[in-house]
């Protein structure tokens, strides 16, 4: 059950204050934070968790870099302009 750990709290370094489980479970659309490993892996088996709930190609997208703040304005900016013309 991915809900299991849900109860569980724990400081986050992205945000900068406490959040729980069940917020970094889904932050990512629907997706757990690529962050999930280094903040959880002390509370509880958070690997086995990812291997047990998410498929290979799920763990690639959980996984993967996130892109840089300049990347994501541009894209922000990109909608933007599409959505003013």
């Amino acid at each position: 059950m991915k809900e299991q750990y849900d109860d569980k709290s724990g400081y986050c370094r992205m945000l900068g204050h406490a959040l729980g489980f069940n917020y970094c479970r889904i932050m990512q659309q629907g997706l757990p934070c690529h962050n999930i490993l280094n903040c959880w892996f002390e509370r509880f088996p958070v690997e086995e968790f990812i291997a047990e709930h998410y498929s290979k190609e799920e763990q690639q997208a959980i996984f993967k870099p996130p892109k840089k703040k300049l990347e994501t304005l541009s894209e922000v900016l990109g909608r933007i302009e599409k959505k003013s013309s």
